[in-house]
């Protein structure tokens, strides 16, 4: 991202999507309730994210791995995971009755999460032919379709209802210079694996936890009222 403008760099924090995909166990899927291949997705800020294959497997993902230092995107954001086995703790305790199927594929890329959650779009250096869309923060597979039309009336210089939607007037928000930006990320990070896993304990994390994890970027999380 050496060539990205400043304002365009600050607004993403880069991060990893981890990936692993069991072998073919139809039967296994078939006893877990896994029967068509419909896409499945939690609603956690450390998203889990899966679907059957045709052929048995299960693909399971994870979001909210690895941060990038200054948006830099190289091998570490390619090919196997290194967060494979904690991609395949989070799948067994969803399917516990896989437990004993494989997991000998893993795969990692990088996530461009903006400061709200929500992707923006833009023209590059305000009247350039260049125009831009960044931000989908994961959730790109929906918002495309929009991104797509807004994107189309920017590069064709249109007044309609797409280039003058909100989500077209370039960045919302920005992310804290380097190196505070990764460390920051890294804390946050950590506070709300934290608060994720006291819920999934039945419990509730400390309220200093709370707050860290509350600066993380929202996406698809549903907004909490913190308490006194």
């Amino acid at each position: 991202m050496g060539s990205t403008p400043p304002t365009l760099r600050r607004a993403i924090a880069v991060v990893s999507s981890d990936m692993v995909v069991t072998e073919a166990a139809p039967d296994a899927l078939e006893q877990a309730g896994l029967r068509t291949g419909v896409g499945i997705s939690d609603s956690r800020m450390l998203v889990n994210y899966w679907r059957a294959t045709l052929d048995g497997r299960i693909a399971f993902g994870k979001g909210g791995g690895r941060l990038a230092f200054r948006g830099q995107v190289g091998e570490r954001f390619d090919g196997p995971s290194t967060l494979a086995a904690d991609v395949i703790t989070s799948l067994r305790s969803f399917y516990p009755t896989l437990s004993e199927v494989d997991v000998p594929l893993s795969w990692t890329g990088p996530i461009d999460r903006s400061r709200t959650g929500l992707p923006f779009f833009g023209r590059l250096g305000g009247d350039s032919e260049i125009v831009y869309g960044l931000g989908y923060s994961g959730n790109g597979v929906g918002p495309s379709f929009l991104g797509g039309r807004i994107l189309a009336s920017l590069a064709l210089r249109r007044e309609d209802e797409w280039s003058s939607l909100g989500l077209a007037g370039g960045p919302t928000g920005s992310f804290p210079p380097e190196p505070i930006r990764y460390v920051g990320g890294w804390l946050v990070r950590q506070a709300v694996a934290r608060k994720e896993a006291a819920e999934d304990d039945g419990g509730r994390a400390g309220w200093a936890t709370r707050r860290l994890a509350s600066l993380a970027p929202t996406g698809l999380v549903p907004v909490e009222q913190e308490e006194d």
